[in-house]
């Protein structure tokens, strides 16, 4: 599954914990360690973190609501369904976006959007470090870098990134990364995570427009979440406290394994496409540089529908999931190898679908 993923044991005890006080001493020590782990899974000493209650398009909303005026454009770089979901967002809160999408299973032409940059004046640049609907995964240290060249901030979605790439926001200055606990982190769903570095932090605090959200605004937070990072109890709205104390335990998880973790998802990636190139199955994703560590898609065999293999598939007892590209949905299949998969994970799915090819 591309998500949820597979929770471990320590993380489902904590999200089956009766939700403390927001004012508890233990409710209060789990989100400063949220915080404070957050920051090494970003690769970030510099940024704000947040830790907000929301789905993974709510932190989207969230990001754009806080941070782009609607007097200016931004520009949206899409790979696929989620690229779409910035675009579409942003077009119903009245922000104005122009947008460059990439070839269906193919990574940004960079030379194309420095071209953008270079012939107008945006405000951000809005791109999805993993589109779990292509496979692809951006350049989002190079595409940061084109947009500072042009006065731009940087925007992540990393929702299918984070836990599973190599994630360097300091090194990369990328101004905010967006991420979600349910997919390579091994969290549960229900929770965003924000991280803001200068540039973002200082446009919050000092815009000149009223947000088109309230709830979602991130200036409302941001005093808050500094409190908590202290241990000090603060209010904006009440968070989740069992979320709160299973962040915090898978957070702990994936900075326990540290730089192995994303050893072991290149090692499954790889394992994973081997089997599947080796049983004749195309994958969608063009170029291997391209192509992101956590989700692999492929096209449907001839004569077959997503519909069909994925129901062949889940009867030989994997569950994979239907393609979700905006133009390439009716012939790919998506399969999730984020969190806390192992080598006997991939080869059941390897062993099924060939098993499943075979009835066609």
């Amino acid at each position: 599954m591309v998500g949820p993923t597979r929770l471990a044991p320590s993380v489902l005890a904590r999200l089956g914990d009766q939700a403390r006080p927001i004012t508890d001493a233990v409710f209060l020590a789990d989100i400063r360690r949220a915080l404070s782990q957050l920051r090494s899974v970003l690769g970030t000493e510099e940024g704000e973190c947040l830790v907000l209650p929301g789905s993974g398009t709510a932190g989207m909303e969230s990001l754009a609501v806080s941070l782009l005026d609607p007097r200016r454009p931004a520009l949206v770089l899409s790979t696929g369904m989620w690229g779409e979901r910035w675009q579409a967002l942003c077009s119903d809160l009245g922000l104005p976006t122009a947008i460059h999408r990439a070839e269906p299973g193919r990574g940004l032409d960079l030379d194309r959007v420095e071209s953008l940059l270079a012939a107008r004046s945006y405000q951000a640049v809005l791109v999805t470090h993993v589109d779990s609907s292509s496979g692809v995964c951006a350049d989002v240290a190079a595409v940061t870098e084109a947009a500072h060249r042009h006065g731009a901030l940087s925007l992540v979605d990393g929702i299918a990134a984070a836990g599973a790439e190599v994630i360097r926001q300091d090194e990369w200055a990328i101004d905010a990364y967006l991420a979600a606990p349910p997919k390579a982190l091994s969290g549960p769903g229900g929770l965003y995570l924000v991280s803001l570095r200068e540039a973002a932090v200082r446009s919050l605090v000092d815009r000149d427009f009223s947000p088109r959200g309230y709830s979602l605004d991130l200036r409302r937070w941001l005093p808050v979440m500094r409190s908590l990072a202290e241990g000090e109890f603060a209010y904006f709205q009440t968070p989740p406290g069992n979320l709160m104390g299973a962040l915090a335990e898978s957070l702990r998880l994936v900075v326990e394994e540290g730089p192995a973790r994303l050893v072991r998802h290149d090692r499954l990636a790889e394992r994973l496409r081997r089997g599947l190139t080796e049983s004749g199955v195309e994958l969608f994703t063009i170029d291997p540089t391209d192509r992101a560590h956590g989700v692999t898609v492929l096209r449907t065999p001839e004569g077959s529908s997503p519909a069909e293999l994925v129901a062949a598939v889940e009867r030989h007892g994997v569950v994979l999931q239907a393609g979700t590209h905006p133009v390439a949905a009716e012939y790919t299949v998506r399969i999730g190898h984020l969190g806390n998969h192992t080598e006997s994970d991939i080869d059941r799915t390897i062993a099924a679908i060939r098993a499943a090819m075979a009835e066609f």
